[in-house]
């Protein structure tokens, strides 16, 4: 099996515009920019302290094709499920993927 073929889960790329709500702030807007075949691959959860109590956080890895569009702060929907970009791992120009480093949201 090749590493093409292990990409087998459909994928939307989103970026965050910012929408101006008419009273001086502004909104969040989700747009996508890409649909993507990708590899997801579940880390070890890690676990940290919040305010009250103990908070899980769900990290993934992700595999895609190599892009130039990518940035720390988009997201990655994969069918119902939400991920952050966390972190990038590009190998420079000649690299066949790139590896994004991900948190599950709620």
């Amino acid at each position: 099996m090749t590493l093409f073929s292990s990409l087998n889960q459909r994928a939307l790329l989103q970026a965050n515009t910012l929408q101006d709500d008419g009273g001086g702030g502004y909104t969040d807007n989700w747009q996508a920019f890409a649909a993507v075949w990708v590899k997801l691959t579940p880390l070890a959860p890690a676990e940290r302290f919040g305010p009250d109590r103990l908070e899980a956080k769900a990290r993934h890895r992700i595999l895609l094709r190599r892009r130039n569009d990518l940035a720390v702060g988009q997201r990655v929907v994969v069918g119902p499920r939400v991920f952050a970009v966390h972190g990038i791992a590009d190998e420079g120009p000649r690299a066949a993927f790139i590896t994004l480093w991900c948190e599950e949201l709620p």
